[in-house]
């Protein structure tokens, strides 16, 4: 999943938002030297994603990707799913996603850490412009994808490949993702309930 999912899990089971965050720029197991509250967030980010990897239903939406991109259906699955997060957010939340995400901003701003160079643009762009909620404009997908190309320099040209294929079947997309997203939500609960 995307930045606006495991911020939006975050808030469905109470953990750390920038926990949940970070679970994309910390590597190795031994999380120990952060706080609690931030190394369960990255804990519960893993376990999502690792459910999601494994998903059915993932894998066969994956699976009907054209076959010369289908090794970044995974990244362009989970962006989309941003999107369509947004676009179904009243259907799992009581509150509203530009306050959810305010929420986020703000516990990114009292949250300053020197991850990595990486880390510290993304965080600050994400204060100075705070544009998640663009995502609510499906044509943020493919500025996304356009800069993941470019971080690879260009090895991998997919991304209007991945947008042209995921509006010409979004109908598929967004039946998926409606019968995933409740599953997912379950296991990050029981995923905190465990790990207690």
């Amino acid at each position: 999943m995307n930045y606006i999912a495991h911020i939006h899990i975050a808030q469905h089971t109470n953990t750390s938002m920038v926990g949940n965050f970070l679970g994309d720029f910390v590597k190795g197991s031994e999380l120990q030297y952060l706080p609690i509250a931030l190394e369960t967030g990255i804990r519960l980010h893993r376990s999502v994603d690792v459910f999601t990897d494994q998903h059915r239903a993932i894998i066969e939406l994956k699976n009907t990707f054209p076959a010369d991109i289908r090794r970044m259906a995974g990244i362009a699955i989970d962006i989309y799913f941003d999107h369509l997060l947004l676009k179904h957010w009243q259907t799992f939340s009581t509150q509203a996603y530009q306050e959810t995400l305010a929420c986020f901003y703000q516990e990114l701003q009292t949250c300053p850490l020197d991850i990595n160079p990486r880390y510290t643009m993304l965080r600050k762009s994400l204060l100075d412009e705070q544009w998640l909620e663009h995502y609510m404009d499906v044509n943020t997908c493919l500025r996304a994808f356009k800069s993941i190309e470019a971080r690879l320099h260009n090895r991998v040209t997919f991304a209007h490949q991945a947008s042209d294929f995921l509006l010409e079947n979004q109908q598929q997309a967004n039946r998926v993702f409606l019968h995933f997203y409740p599953e997912l939500l379950r296991h990050a609960l029981r995923h905190c309930t465990q790990d207690k």
